[in-house]
């Protein structure tokens, strides 16, 4: 076997080796993002919420009511832990998050699921509170402004919390069910509050407003809800972001085929340069000839027979046991 077929059955037996260990490394990646991913761990469900906060903001930054839904689910629970929340059809989903140690949102992945009545925003949490906002344009045209909602918890709670934030520049405002007067906020303008429960999972929460308002124009001209809702990249229930490291195993296991196949390749060029040298000295003649060893010299054989009268030697006679002639 010549070096060259040896290299490349080397070269060969080291590629399926390296492609053996991509294909066991991707394997056990892939298992361990399907383990760890939260649509695909084992999850709980909620039986029911510790508390359950709503807050109407009609015309607050848009002509449309802003509704913010906070909850806490009991951290008996435990994490993963998959929340639904039912929402009317049509609406404008503006955050699904959970509130960070600064106080800021942090956002979390979400979907919708459409359902008999509406839809679910349907999410995974990994610590108990959530808050998801969503925009309803249900006001009616001014200036005798009215808009029904249906405030339902998704879990059972046993009691429940909502606000409304009166607009600005309203007059007249009206609620069914009545709600108590609750001071004013940073901008002046009233707030009003109510407590309900015990209620049960998917329970109706009617609310009616009406007020009166002469122009369309919103509370605040530049709104920042949302703005302090940082997005971060949706990590596995371990902990532990694996894309980026599968994506690193298989990069190094790219470079070390690469620098594999580099030296394969530079061990052909260095055996091929060999072989057209010989080759090249064979055309034109210089094929180099190995020395010959000389023939070995022989001792010539001893005479076996006197010369002077015939007489055979035996093998230790010096003369002749006839003539007594010296053996030459």
């Amino acid at each position: 076997m010549n070096t060259s077929t040896s290299s490349v059955k080397s070269f060969r037996f080291l590629l399926r080796w390296l492609a053996g260990t991509m294909v066991a490394a991707g394997l056990l990646a892939l298992g361990a993002v399907l383990l760890n991913a939260p649509g695909v761990a084992a999850q709980s469900t909620p039986a029911n919420l510790d508390s359950w906060t709503v807050e109407v903001w009609p015309e607050y930054d848009r002509a449309a009511v802003l509704v913010l839904l906070n909850g806490t689910v009991p951290e008996t629970t435990g994490v993963p832990v998959e929340v639904r929340i039912p929402v009317p059809a049509g609406i404008d989903i503006n955050a699904v998050a959970f509130p960070g140690e600064d106080g800021r949102l942090i956002s979390i992945p979400w979907t919708t699921e459409p359902t008999a009545d509406g839809q679910d925003i349907v999410f995974t949490l990994e610590q108990p509170d959530f808050v998801v906002e969503y925009y309803a344009d249900v006001i009616s045209p001014p200036p005798s402004r009215s808009f029904d909602l249906n405030l339902a918890a998704p879990y059972p709670v046993q009691q429940a919390t909502v606000t409304l934030r009166a607009p600005a520049r309203a007059s007249d405002l009206q609620t069914t069910p009545a709600m108590q007067s609750a001071g004013t906020d940073a901008l002046g303008n009233p707030l009003y509050t109510m407590q309900i429960g015990p209620l049960a999972a998917g329970e109706a929460v009617p609310l009616s407003v009406s007020y009166t308002k002469a122009d369309a124009n919103p509370t605040i001209a530049n709104a920042v809800v949302g703005d302090d809702v940082a997005n971060v990249p949706a990590v596995s229930s371990s902990g532990v972001d694996w894309l980026p490291l599968l994506a690193g195993l298989v990069l190094a296991l790219a470079v070390v085929a690469g620098v594999a196949y580099w030296l394969w390749r530079r061990g052909q060029a260095s055996g091929g340069s060999r072989q057209a040298r010989r080759r090249a000295a064979r055309e034109k003649g210089d094929t180099p000839v190995r020395p010959v060893a000389p023939a070995k010299t022989q001792k010539p054989a001893q005479n076996l027979f006197c010369p002077q009268c015939g007489t055979k030697y035996e093998a230790a006679d010096q003369f002749c046991r006839s003539c007594g002639t010296a053996r030459r």
